[in-house]
């Protein structure tokens, strides 16, 4: 029995083995854990030159700008500071008036004065909302649209007109100028009454 016993103690023991399907799987993975992963880097479109690109931007900065000075002269009846964004041989037209086209800077400059000064009752509080406009640009030449609400007080009601702007502007003597603007109004309501504070 001793003998066994001896015998039993004198082997020494076994490694479990592995099979090939786990020796593979364990390799990988130190393979995995050696190599650095390294992520691919995007590709970056190639930008414009510095000075072109600021050229850009002050050229579209400039068009909101005449976009949003058409709006605020009009709301403090500036009629003069109107007539001055557009071009001497602009052209404009509005939706109301059919197939009609004023041209030239002093006709269009009277259509805003006779429309605002013949509107009926006591018109207050003028105010055009004009939403970010999408700006084409090529050289000197610009194309926008804008969609629009203006509201005012007309005796004592809240009054809104919903419409579009679609404009082409041009470039001249380094200042940018409205060379057509036509004006598409699709609706008109009331909310209701104002109450002043």
């Amino acid at each position: 029995m001793a003998t066994q016993r001896a015998a039993k103690k004198s082997h020494p023991k076994q490694k479990p083995r592995v099979g090939p399907k786990k020796a593979t799987q364990q390799s990988q993975t130190i393979r995995r854990a050696a190599a650095p992963s390294v992520p691919s880097r995007p590709s970056v479109p190639s930008r414009p030159s510095r000075a072109r690109q600021t050229s850009s931007s002050s050229d579209y900065e400039a068009i909101r700008q005449v976009l949003a000075s058409y709006c605020h002269a009009l709301d403090t009846g500036a009629f003069d500071e109107v007539g001055a964004l557009f071009h001497g041989n602009a052209a404009f037209s509005v939706s109301f008036e059919r197939e009609k086209q004023y041209s030239g800077r002093e006709d269009i400059q009277a259509w805003y004065t006779r429309f605002f000064e013949s509107r009926p009752g006591d018109v207050q509080h003028v105010r055009h909302k004009l939403f970010e406009p999408v700006i084409s640009l090529k050289k000197k030449t610009a194309v926008a649209a804008a969609y629009f609400d203006v509201d005012s007080v007309e005796d004592g009601t809240v009054q809104v007109i919903v419409g579009r702007y679609d404009d082409i502007l041009v470039k001249e003597n380094g200042q940018w100028f409205l060379k057509d603007r036509t004006i598409t109004v699709f609706y008109r309501y009331t909310p209701g009454q104002s109450q002043d504070w």
